[in-house]
């Protein structure tokens, strides 16, 4: 009788937990960077928020000052280490600036003047 009672509760307990370890569809391995960015803006948030009641307590005189510059230091600096790892997680490719030949009009390949907003040499047909 226990025994059924037992494989009863440990049924009920594995179907109810059952969705905390079951992997969600469309999970995969870019989900990953996704959540990365997810929970640095969310520490990001609270940091911030941590800083506004930090000086609302320092200005209720809850807080010494030298307690206060600590804390606010180190929530500063982990703020901007933070928007840091935000912007190389965000950060675009660095544009290459056009060649000389290129801002000039001309041809890289045959010198020949190009025209403005084509893709290719009207002479040669390179590619410009």
């Amino acid at each position: 009788m226990w025994i059924s009672c037992l494989i009863l509760v440990l049924a009920a307990g594995a179907y109810a937990l059952w969705p905390l370890f079951a992997k969600r569809p469309g999970e995969s391995a870019d989900s990953a960077a996704e959540t990365d960015e997810d929970y640095l803006v969310a520490r990001k948030t609270a940091i911030y928020r941590n800083i506004k009641e930090l000086e609302s307590e320092y200005k209720m005189g809850r807080l010494t000052e030298s307690d206060f510059r600590r804390l606010e230091s180190e929530y500063k600096s982990e703020a901007a280490e933070i928007l840091y790892r935000l912007d190389m997680l965000s950060a675009a490719p660095i544009p290459i600036p056009p060649l000389e030949s290129e801002k000039d009009g001309a041809c890289p390949t045959c010198g020949a003047k190009t025209i403005p907003g084509k893709k290719f040499c009207a002479d040669c047909g390179a590619r410009l």
